[in-house]
């Protein structure tokens, strides 16, 4: 039997390890990005981080994976890979 509409668009928690690949392929992919932007990629593919986006982005920041700074012409967070 099929799924239901439900069940084939329903949101898939990714673990920290999958949504850190997830966010680096982005960047590597599409150039820097907004915290924003990675939210809609995210959600287009009906994904989403373990934590708050930027709550998440901010851990990867601490591990070196990832850098981040404040962009007022983006008007939020602009990330990139270091």
């Amino acid at each position: 039997m099929g799924l239901s509409v439900t069940e084939a668009f329903s949101t898939l928690v990714m673990n920290e390890s999958e949504a850190e690949a997830f966010v680096v392929q982005l960047l590597r992919e599409m150039g820097p990005l907004t915290t924003m932007q990675i939210e809609s990629l995210a959600r287009d593919e009906h994904r989403r981080c373990p934590d708050q986006t930027v709550l998440f982005l901010t851990k990867m920041r601490r591990k070196g994976l990832i850098t981040g700074e404040a962009s007022l012409e983006k008007r939020g967070w602009l990330w990139r890979l270091p």
